[in-house]
């Protein structure tokens, strides 16, 4: 079994540095951002300066190769590369995000995955259509589509939904992760969106794929704690309860866009005349929008970082996480959403009709934040209702929580 990790004393240095990398890089995906969403994918280039930068390992098992970083550290470099290109910050964030969940899977399926190539990326689908499953003992055989893969194209494998028909007539369906092997599977160009235009989000299409038992994994054993397989790494990385915590792997590019309109906002008022030769860094209209917009992201940055702090030192400690807990997570992450949708929608109206060009940072950064927030882990109403529901004493409704 491979070591290939190195092993770092001081991961907050480690992250620091990917942050780093992330801004050192920021001007060359500005550059290439409006191809990027002209070709709805990131470029080649992009994709190996991401790996040189190890954004993608950053939270795949030391003795794979990966850095094993704290939660939350995918969030903070895609936060960075969200500035310029949220597409881009997403692939990074998400990439990196399934590394770790890579790592909750049996010993054997990661040595499949990274035994040969500590750099090989992984790509997931939650989304499933006309999916037709066999058993065979203990593998399966699935045929189907899985849509909406973002980065697939930059992956060698991929971790898709599955829903098993239960053997009981009585029982719910058990819903899994099963590693697949892309060069088995095909993957049609299917993206076409007017938010995160450029992740590439393809759809992948399995004909009669067989899945061994070591590479399927419950999604209910994903819950948190220690459950069926999930002791193979040591960090409290692949105990946390997954889809409570899913939300951090795709907030980062929605800060760091919002981040970046404001920037290119006040630079262009102090810059900027009215069309009469008035000074609009003067206008006090702008001053209110400017204000507004500042004290969202100031916001919703310091609810980023107190729950991060949470689920690290609960993480560490080897904590509980209660069901209230799972929901506030859900809750806060969605407002978080919320409020970057907010602070764009305020400065929008201060770029006049350029910002409506669809070369123009501010447009492609209000059509982002609002396509991050219709991500399922952080669409408001539903995030609110599961917060309500288990509030109120109703129980959760979704079981994978």
């Amino acid at each position: 079994m491979p070591d290939g990790g190195t092993k770092f004393t001081d991961k907050a240095a480690v992250e620091a540095e990917l942050v780093a990398k992330a801004i050192h890089l920021a001007p060359r995906l500005a550059d290439r951002a409006r191809k990027a969403e002209l070709d709805r994918r990131i470029s080649g280039k992009t994709d190996s300066e991401f790996r040189d930068a190890g954004f993608y390992r950053a939270l795949q098992p030391a003795r794979y190769g990966g850095l094993e970083l704290d939660y939350g550290a995918q969030t903070a470099f895609s936060r960075e590369l969200g500035r310029v290109c949220a597409s881009s910050g997403w692939v990074a964030g998400l990439l990196a995000c399934h590394g770790w969940i890579g790592g909750m899977f049996p010993d054997e399926a990661q040595g499949e995955m990274w035994g040969d190539d500590v750099n090989a990326a992984i790509a997931t689908s939650f989304l499933p259509v006309a999916v037709e499953i066999e058993r065979r003992a203990a593998e399966l055989t699935i045929s189907g589509r899985w849509r909406f893969s973002s980065g697939v194209d930059h992956c060698r494998w991929a971790i898709l939904l599955l829903n098993l028909t239960p053997e009981a007539e009585d029982a719910t369906s058990d819903p899994v992760f099963a590693i697949v092997d892309l060069t088995e599977c095909k993957i049609e160009d299917a993206w076409n969106s007017a938010g995160l235009a450029a992740t590439g989000s393809n759809d992948i299409i399995l004909d009669e794929v067989d899945i061994p038992p070591h590479r399927i994994k419950r999604i209910m054993d994903m819950r948190g704690g220690e459950t069926l397989r999930s002791s193979a790494n040591d960090s409290y990385l692949y105990r946390l309860p997954l889809f409570a915590v899913f939300p951090f792997n795709i907030i980062g590019p929605s800060i760091g866009a919002a981040r970046g309109a404001l920037d290119a906002v006040i630079q262009d008022l102090t810059n900027r005349e009215s069309v009469t030769g008035a000074d609009l860094s003067q206008s006090a209209t702008a001053h209110q929008r400017v204000g507004r917009a500042t004290a969202l992201l100031d916001s919703a940055e310091a609810v980023i970082s107190q729950l991060r702090a949470e689920i690290i030192s609960k993480g560490r400690a080897g904590g509980q996480f209660s069901m209230h807990d799972r929901v506030r997570y859900r809750l806060n992450l969605g407002h978080v959403a919320r409020t970057c949708c907010d602070a764009v929608d305020e400065l929008l109206p201060l770029t006049g009709g350029r910002g409506l060009e669809t070369s123009h940072l501010m447009q492609r950064a209000w059509r982002d934040v609002h396509a991050i927030a219709q991500h399922i882990g952080l669409v408001w109403d539903l995030q609110t209702g599961l917060y309500g529901n288990v509030l109120l004493g109703h129980g959760c409704p979704d079981p994978k929580l």
